[in-house]
């Protein structure tokens, strides 16, 4: 036990003093290897809030490698070897980031446990992903595609979805990976997407909602709704009303929306759901991803309650899933998360591995009885009591309709 006579300040004066001396070699080094990995960082665009706070990181370690040398060799006393405080939380700082790296493999694989392990082959089916161009879309498309199905990539950028196309009839050497423009921003992109598709595809098994934006500035669609709610909620509701009756038709089929964990912090204000009084683009992102699981509630409990001859109703069914933080093309808006993702890019999620609770939920067996459920990791987990407020879902439900002017039941 430490004497609290040996110093005002405590245990500090000797676990500190006992840290700086174990880990001088570590820092001296650590400074050399992060300002040569800063020079080569920096080298490339836009990386510019990365840089520094890698530089920031580097006067740390460098500050205090010299200090605890110079302390060292001055004195031997406890008092007299401690480091001033801000280097002292830097070298704490690099110290506690040197034991993540060294832990990120298991963190890794805590953070990727959920894995899709379904068998199920897919010829002659068909599925539509919205967003397949880059990220989660691509890979959830590529893993469809390899599995035999006729996969329609939806997406507003035609260009890069043909070279993502080409990439996945390559990779799996399934040449029925078609592109289709679908600009979710757009209700007028929506609809002709659906009519080019209804009249191309007589079958829909699979829907996967799974575009989105995430913390763009305060802009519009160019229906003038809020951009969040408008392309992660409503573009989907609508592209979801649009194409119903096709996957009705071709039931068992499956509706995947893609929400985020992100939804604890959101809260549906139905008399600002556009952010006209005020607004967060980060809370906007929260309340969209909301509103996603509030809509697979109730769209779940419609189909369920469809007259048809099976027993489970229409025989389509509906489940939202958190993906997990993954590695992607979504934080492209905000510079600060950029910064984040780069610096925590070794236990993130890769796109792949973010991919698998979708995939889970559009192929295994057995999860008709589930339908309406929020997955993360490849099993059903906990929402927010917002996100499971019948009443609220209902209320959005008819909001949205109201909005899109499309009939209510």
């Amino acid at each position: 036990m430490i004497p609290k006579t040996l110093d005002p300040r405590g245990w500090r004066c000797v676990v500190y003093p006992v840290l700086s001396s174990t880990f001088l070699r570590f820092w001296e080094q650590y400074a050399l290897c992060l300002r040569a990995g800063t020079k080569l960082w920096t080298t490339s665009p836009r990386r510019t809030c990365s840089s520094a706070v890698l530089s920031y990181f580097t006067c740390l370690a460098e500050e205090a490698a010299v200090s605890v040398s110079t302390s060292g060799a001055s004195s031997s006393g406890a008092a007299g070897s401690q480091l001033p405080p801000r280097k002292m939380i830097g070298v704490l700082l690099l110290f506690l980031l040197f034991l993540l790296y060294i832990a990120a493999p298991q963190i890794r694989k805590m953070l990727s446990s959920g894995v899709c392990t379904s068998t199920a082959q897919l010829p002659g089916k068909v599925a539509v992903v919205t967003g397949a161009n880059t990220g989660i879309g691509k890979e959830t498309a590529k893993e469809l595609a390899q599995r035999g199905a006729r996969v329609y990539i939806a997406c507003r950028d035609v260009q890069k979805g043909e070279l993502v196309a080409k990439e996945i009839q390559t990779m799996t050497g399934n040449q029925e990976v078609l592109v289709r423009k679908l600009d979710l921003a757009d209700t007028k992109s929506i609809r002709a997407f659906a009519k080019g598709f209804l009249a191309e595809e007589k079958q829909l098994h699979i829907l996967i909602n799974n575009a989105g934006v995430m913390m763009c500035p305060y802009s519009k669609t160019a229906d003038g709704f809020e951009m969040h709610i408008g392309v992660n909620h409503l573009g989907h509701f609508l592209l979801t009303h649009l194409l119903l009756e096709k996957l009705k038709e071709s039931a068992p089929s499956r509706i995947v929306n893609v929400s985020s964990l992100a939804h604890y912090l959101g809260r549906i204000h139905f008399h600002n759901l556009q952010g006209q009084k005020s607004y967060s683009a980060g809370l906007a992102y929260c309340h969209s991803k909301l509103a996603n699981i509030l809509f697979t509630r109730e769209l779940a409990r419609r189909l369920k309650g469809h007259p048809t001859p099976t027993p489970l109703g229409s025989g389509v069914t509906a489940y939202s899933v958190h993906p997990g933080t993954v590695n992607s093309e979504l934080v492209r808006h905000s510079s600060f998360l950029q910064c984040i993702w780069r610096l925590f890019s070794f236990i993130i999620k890769t796109p792949q591995q973010g991919a698998q609770t979708s995939l889970y939920c559009a192929l295994t067996e057995g999860l008709e009885n589930l339908s309406g459920n929020h997955f993360s990791d490849c099993h059903v987990t906990w929402v927010s009591a917002q996100a499971s407020n019948e009443t609220i879902a209902r209320r959005l439900w008819d909001v949205s309709c109201d909005l899109l002017g499309i009939p209510m039941d």
